[in-house]
């Protein structure tokens, strides 16, 4: 993954795995790595918006739609808990 991430121009490596990719490693090529829920986080404070109408699109895209809690809910199993309680809160669900 980091062989991939110095041969393009990426700035952030997206992973669970942060023990595998310690920033003295990553500093040299001007990466970084983060969890997916920092990485989220980040994102949602980029532009909230965009973030909140792409969690009602993930939500609509299925077979059978789920609400935005259902979504949130999906993002808490996958240890984006962090990110869910901001939206929640953001959102007064």
């Amino acid at each position: 993954m980091l062989a991939a991430a110095v041969k393009t121009p990426c700035e952030v490596i997206v992973t669970y795995n942060l023990k595998d990719f310690p920033e003295q490693a990553l500093k040299p090529f001007g990466i970084e790595a983060k969890h997916p829920d920092k990485f989220l986080i980040d994102l949602y404070h980029i532009d909230g918006e965009i973030v909140i109408h792409e969690l009602h699109e993930q939500g609509a895209a299925l077979n059978q739609p789920r609400t935005i809690n259902q979504v949130l809910s999906s993002l808490e199993i996958c240890r984006c808990t962090q990110f869910a309680q901001l939206i929640r809160e953001k959102l007064a669900l």
